[in-house]
């Protein structure tokens, strides 16, 4: 261990034979804080993605800082990134007869003083900039040149209001 930060600054370097010598080294503290993350199983496969990924890596290391805590640092983040590529792979998207269809038919009516009571907390051209682009679903530059606005405009305008409206349901 106290001879990684000069083999992985020689490694850095391009000397190959110290890379060899440092990935060597690692491994077996590689595999221990691997057994962390998860199965005895999956410990061969997980060093190797962190192995690859340290590899693409390796100039991000500072020769002031320890080795182990930026070694740990990678297996955390290979971690984090297979279980979410995992949970990703958990959410199948509902088939089209399986979506959400409404059964009652509103009639316009209703509709509008829906959307109005809504929208009264927010100014009229924030409910605007809003309605036309989430409503109608126009583009963020249409939007701006229907109100004579800049597309930035438009964006903090709907940003305020959404974040207006998430306050607004959550105190009620």
């Amino acid at each position: 261990m106290n001879d990684w930060p000069g083999l992985l600054q020689r490694a850095q370097q391009g000397d190959k034979q110290a890379y060899h010598r440092f990935l060597v080294a690692i491994l077996p503290f590689l595999r221990l804080r691997a057994r962390r993350y998860v199965t005895a199983q999956q410990v061969e496969d997980f060093v190797q993605d962190t192995l690859l990924t340290l590899h693409r890596i390796l100039h991000t290391y500072q020769y002031d800082l320890p080795v182990e805590p930026w070694l740990s640092g990678i297996l955390r983040h290979k971690y984090y990134e297979s279980w979410r590529h995992e949970e990703y792979g958990k959410h199948q998207p509902l088939a089209e007869d399986e979506s959400w269809h409404p059964t009652i038919e509103l009639d316009e009516d209703i509709q509008y003083n829906a959307v109005s009571h809504l929208l009264a907390p927010l100014s009229e051209e924030q409910a605007m900039a809003l309605y036309a682009t989430k409503v109608e679903e126009l583009s963020v530059s249409e939007t701006a040149t229907l109100m004579a606005r800049s597309s930035a405009w438009v964006k903090v305008n709907v940003h305020r209001a959404i974040h207006l409206l998430r306050t607004e349901l959550y105190e009620s």
